[in-house]
């Protein structure tokens, strides 16, 4: 599950990545795939990775089932050791940096903040899993790829009174997989959105989440709680 790494609260941690070195992929390039040994946990500098699983239907190619983007540690099955449930590739250009399990682990036990927000970040995730599920009586293709822009606003956004603007570029597909929805649905509805004004893009293809509030209303929740 993503942690966020933050430098000033997880000085140790940070340290680890100061002795790193980094390894630099192209978009499409896998960093490991299921079933490889769980030896490391890794941290993204720039772009983003992909965490995979081979899709549902034969001949299908892999479906993304999550993302971590900058200064977000991803690879965590490492920690109990084994095998690696998902594979991971680069959904960009992007740089990362391998980290001893061993160190980072105990940084996390040591860091009470630190260890309270990767565990936040785990409900956070089931929570974005469970709902990504769908079916009869669960929310709707639209709630669920709303929820989806919203937590990738909180991970990789930058707020401007009261536009965010995703600083990672996602692609339909991407978004469509994180939602447990098809691509042509995700594209119509981001079509829809963006010409509501809902959202919008950046002249680097980047998302822009122009009205939050009507995110959260799309998304299932009461807006004035969502935005308390």
């Amino acid at each position: 599950m993503p942690l966020h790494l933050v430098p000033v609260r997880d000085r140790k941690l940070f340290r680890l990545v100061k002795h790193s070195v980094p390894v630099n992929l192209v978009k499409g390039r896998s960093l490991y795939t299921p079933g490889d040994p769980a030896r490391d946990v890794f941290l993204v500098h720039t772009g983003f990775i992909r965490l995979v699983l081979p899709g549902m239907e034969k001949g299908a190619g892999d479906r993304t089932v999550s993302v971590a983007v900058p200064w977000e540690l991803f690879g965590d099955e490492a920690f109990v050791g084994g095998h690696r449930r998902y594979g991971a590739v680069a959904g960009s250009t992007c740089t990362v940096f391998p980290l001893p399990k061993g160190k980072v682990l105990a940084g996390l036990k040591t860091a009470k903040k630190s260890l309270n927000a990767y565990l936040e970040g785990v409900e956070r995730e089931l929570h974005r899993l469970r709902h990504a599920q769908g079916g009869s009586g669960g929310p709707t293709a639209s709630q669920r790829l709303a929820e989806v822009l919203l937590d990738l606003g909180v991970r990789c956004g930058d707020k401007t009174g009261r536009v965010i603007d995703l600083s990672v570029r996602f692609t339909h597909q991407v978004l469509a997989d994180l939602a447990g929805a098809h691509r042509a649905t995700a594209t119509t509805l981001i079509n829809d959105w963006l010409y509501d004004g809902v959202i919008g893009t950046k002249p680097n293809g980047c998302f822009q989440l122009l009205k939050p509030q009507e995110l959260w209303a799309l998304a299932g929740y009461d807006v004035k709680e969502s935005t308390e």
